[in-house]
């Protein structure tokens, strides 16, 4: 009978003490067994290091790294470069999965000898657990992506190693954030992902995680900054039928995430900054972009256009739910 593949679990870590236990027995406890489990320690300050030490303990397949704190991105791309398994998958240090994640998406790869297989995720919140509802296509998947049609999270993959190397598709190290943004762009851009049609991912959500936190004008900056590269990377390497479809897409939501942006600098009476943004074309833009974006940014765009002081300083009084933008 023929070994198994072994399937490399990469893990960055940091400060993640009170919540990987829980993560690396999701994994030890896969009834898929042939697995190695790479945690990459980056950087962590709190007790994270002695934990995974602890773990190791119990379960020798698990493999510990340390570095100085890089991000995420950098952990990866280790994690990566450590790996021997024939497919990697990769696991945020506070999340888990089903018990039978690796065995039906290793079940499906069998099927399809794909270089790529997902699943959907659930998030997992304090008063219990939704599916991101997903499509599961297997056609048309990097528009379903960007449209959040099929919603998938970075751990919602099984990925052949050697497809990752082949191609040289690693993540972005410049990027702090939406790194993993461009990395799924870039898996559906180079082929076929294949789906399992369920949700065996368990996205934890933690209110002081870097997604659900308040956001600083640097953390919107890097977000419009990692659709920039989507975007670049997808001009150089897309090139199939909805090509136009895609790019002009990708126009409309880099449109977006610049009004929000400025938006909220002008509701934060940040308008000398603002301002000075759309003197150095900040906001430049195709026609077409305007044809897909939603009514209410159509209005805004209008307003900060404008460039009428006196009518930004209203709006910076009208009361809101929206969040005001941090240093």
């Amino acid at each position: 009978m023929d070994t198994p593949d072994l399937i490399s679990i990469i893990i960055p870590a940091y400060n993640s003490e009170k919540f990987i236990v829980k993560t690396v027995k999701s994994i030890s406890a896969q009834s898929y067994t042939n697995v190695e489990i790479i945690i990459i320690n980056d950087g962590s300050i709190d007790g994270t290091e002695t934990v995974v030490a602890q773990l190791q303990l119990e379960d020798d397949r698990i493999k510990l790294f340390s570095q100085h704190n890089c991000g995420i991105a950098a952990a990866r791309n280790r994690g990566l470069h450590h790996a021997s398994g024939e497919f990697i998958v990769f696991i945020d240090s506070d999340d888990d999965i089903h018990p039978d994640f690796l065995q039906k998406m290793m079940n499906r790869q069998k099927q399809t000898a794909g270089d790529v297989v997902y699943t959907g995720f659930m998030n997992v919140m304090p008063k219990g657990s939704t599916p991101r509802i997903s499509d599961f296509r297997e056609k048309n998947q990097l528009i379903g992506y960007l449209e959040q049609k099929s919603l998938v999270h970075i751990g919602c993959f099984l990925i052949r190693r050697a497809f990752l190397f082949k191609n040289d598709l690693f993540f972005n190290e410049a990027l702090r954030t939406g790194e993993d943004i461009l990395f799924i762009c870039s898996l559906f851009c180079l082929t076929t992902a294949y789906a399992v049609p369920e949700y065996l991912y368990y996205y934890q959500y933690r209110a002081d995680s870097i997604m659900n936190s308040q956001w600083t004008r640097q953390h919107y900056q890097l977000d419009i900054q990692a659709w920039v590269n989507v975007q670049h990377y997808l001009s150089q390497h897309y090139f199939q039928q909805d090509r136009k479809s895609i790019l002009d897409l990708l126009e409309t939501k880099l449109l977006y995430y610049r009004l929000r942006y400025l938006w909220l600098l002008l509701r934060s009476n940040r308008h000398v900054e603002l301002y000075e943004h759309l003197e150095n074309g900040f906001l430049s833009y195709p026609i077409e972009a305007i044809t897909l974006l939603p009514r209410k940014y159509v209005y805004r765009k209008k307003i900060i256009e404008s460039k009428k002081r006196w009518l930004w300083k209203t709006i910076t009084f009208v009361p809101t739910k929206q969040n005001i933008i941090d240093n």
